[in-house]
């Protein structure tokens, strides 16, 4: 594993707070058995302008193409559907079959916040703080972490079609904030 547990927290503590944060495990389907060290960190925001964010611990347990990764989610709320998310996205990148990298699209299945149109998530780069969150150096190797950024169906079937940069430049381009739960489509 590239990055132990402790590196992976204090890597994300120092930009969250440590003292927000609290660890959740998901124990409904598969990822218990497939990644049993599998934990969410959830960070409260620290002000009510600020976001929530979950951070997947463990999800870099699995290479993919000399990658390794963890994903995050920022949030305008706290819900325990995120934790739920999380363990499904990782779950899904431990399948041989699949594996998720950056600009890949994912398709949840209902929305990622109660009530929003957003029903996909396109995995980036954590625009919001840049590449010294992005690069986790180890000595067992680099870790990546990617942001998981809530998107609506229309904008994952524009994004397939013309690519996720014209997507990406096209939410830039309406100063959308892409966590707001009641966002419309930008395309």
């Amino acid at each position: 594993m590239a990055g132990t547990p402790s590196q992976l927290r204090a890597h994300v503590d120092a930009w969250f707070p440590a003292s927000a944060r609290e660890e959740f495990s998901w124990t409904l389907g598969p990822i218990g058995s497939e990644l049993p060290q599998f934990r969410v960190a959830r960070y409260s925001a620290a002000t009510p302008d600020e976001p929530w964010a979950y951070v997947s611990l463990g999800a870099s347990e699995v290479e993919r193409d000399g990658e390794r990764v963890e994903f995050l989610i920022l949030s305008p709320e706290e819900t325990p559907r995120h934790v739920e998310t999380l363990a499904m996205v990782t779950y899904f990148h431990a399948d041989p079959r699949y594996g998720l990298t950056e600009a890949a699209i994912v398709d949840i299945g209902r929305p990622w916040l109660e009530g929003s149109a957003a029903d996909h998530l396109l995995v980036s780069k954590p625009l919001p703080y840049g590449p010294n969150f992005e690069w986790l150096e180890t000595a067992d190797g680099l870790v990546r972490f990617l942001w998981l950024v809530p998107i609506t169906s229309a904008e994952a079937a524009f994004a397939r079609k013309e690519g996720t940069a014209a997507l990406e430049d096209a939410l830039e381009g309406s100063g959308a904030n892409v966590i707001d739960g009641a966002r419309p489509a930008v395309v």
